[in-house]
Order: structure tokens, then C-alpha cells, then sequence
């Protein structure tokens, strides 16, 4: 089956030329104009990936983020920010915040941009990704994550912190390793976003012993009995 991308621009001739280039990779891939026509065509046949413009007239990334986890606590689907003039670290931090799996310029390097589709596909298709660790049991392909039979309500970046620190039981991994593995980023503006996400996971699992910070160096997972 095709893989059916969707590109959403309010410059027709900036959406034909992103298109046209992932058309030529080898995938399907649909334009919409505008924020209500993403959610439209969204939510009548969601793609496996959406480009998504920062700023339109009726509505920017984040607010589109927001309509699109409206009800669940993860965007179904990956999201590739896409920005000619939002270029600032803060623009970047709330769009990755509110659900954006990737955040890149416009004009970005053909191969660098089918290289970051590749990666946001792979990930959606990691279908047996499950980590138990006594209580606590992993599913990130499915958005899940229990502590015996308790739900764990996380959104996708602190699930996946979640899963490499239970991965590495008991080592310590560095908030530098966190931010590339997780938020795809080095970029030490994003250490804020680290400290938010251990504070989620610490909220949700009730039971703050499980998630341990190695003061100067980042996080680790200690199972509780």
C-alpha cells in the first residue's frame, strides 16, 4: 500500500513544490491550503504523515496540533512542522510541545527532508515495541504505557522517555541522549522540555521513586517493588 502523506500549505506554489518532491520518492500525497482544510481531510482519511506550514491566516501549527489531540492525548499520526520565518528556538519548543514530531525551514535540503519523512514513517511503523519492567509494562507503538493494571495517561515524547529509561533499567541516561533520541534535537533549549516530560512521568505513574535524577547527568528508571 502507498504511504499517503499530506502537505498543507497556504502558498499554492510552495505546497506543489514539497509535493512534487515526495511524489517523486515514491509516496501519495494530497495539499490542503489552509488549517480547517487539514483538519478536513484529516479527519475524513487520516494520512501517515502531514507537513504542516507554522503560519497560515485562519490558524497556526500549534492551534492545528491542538484540534488534531483534541480527545486523545497524541496526534495519531506523525507531524513535520515546516517554517519559513518562525526560525526562533521558542517556536520550535511549542510546536514539538503541542505534538510535532519534527520541526524544520522550508527550502531544507531534498535529501535532508525525505531523510526526516523516513524517520517520523519508521517510527509509526515500530509495531512490537513492548517493555515490561516488574509493574510497569510499555507498549509505544500503541500509545500505551501501565503500571499494573492502572493506564498511564502520557502524551508520545515523555511515553518514549519513559521507554528508554525502562530499557536501560537502573543506567543513567544523559538529558543530551534524551533530547536527540526523543526530541530529535542537541539543542540545549529543549533541556526544559526534558525536566517537563520527568515531571509528567512522575505525575502519571503516582509512585515518584521510579524515575531517579542522576543530578549533573539526567534520569534513570528504578523499579519499585
Amino acid at each position: 500500500m502507498t504511504t499517503k502523506l499530506l502537505v498543507v500549505d497556504d502558498e499554492p506554489h510552495m505546497a506543489e513544490i514539497t509535493a512534487e518532491t515526495l511524489r517523486r520518492a515514491g509516496y501519495a500525497v494530497d495539499v490542503a491550503g489552509s488549517g480547517t482544510e487539514a483538519l478536513a481531510r484529516a479527519r475524513s482519511s487520516a494520512p501517515d504523515l502531514m507537513l504542516l506550514d507554522y503560519e497560515m491566516p485562519d490558524m497556526q501549527a500549534p492551534e492545528v496540533l491542538d484540534e488534531l489531540r483534541l480527545g486523545a492525548d497524541r496526534v495519531a499520526f506523525p507531524v513535520i512542522v515546516l517554517t519559513g520565518a518562525r526560525h526562533s528556538p521558542s517556536d520550535q519548543v511549542v510546536a514539538i510541545e503541542r505534538g510535532a514530531f519534527d520541526y524544520i525551514a522550508k527550502g531544507t535540503d531534498r535529501e535532508v527532508l525525505l531523510a526526516r519523512v523516513r524517520g517520523a514513517l519508521r517510527e509509526r511503523a515500530s509495531v512490537h515495541r513492548v517493555v515490561v519492567r516488574g509493574r510497569l509494562r510499555i507498549e509505544v507503538s500503541k500509545g500505551q504505557a501501565f503500571l499494573g493494571s492502572t493506564a498511564l495517561k502520557l502524551e508520545r515524547r515523555p511515553l518514549l522517555m519513559l521507554e528508554i529509561l525502562a530499557s536501560r533499567e537502573g543506567e543513567a541516561v544523559t538529558r543530551a541522549e534524551l533530547l536527540e533520541r526523543v526530541w530529535g534535537s542537541s539543542y540545549k533549549g529543549f533541556e526544559h522540555s526534558v525536566e517537563q516530560a520527568a515531571y509528567e512521568l512522575r505525575r502519571s505513574l503516582k509512585e515518584p521513586g521510579w524515575i531517579e535524577t542522576v543530578r549533573g547527568i539526567g534520569y534513570r528508571l528504578v523499579r519499585q517493588a
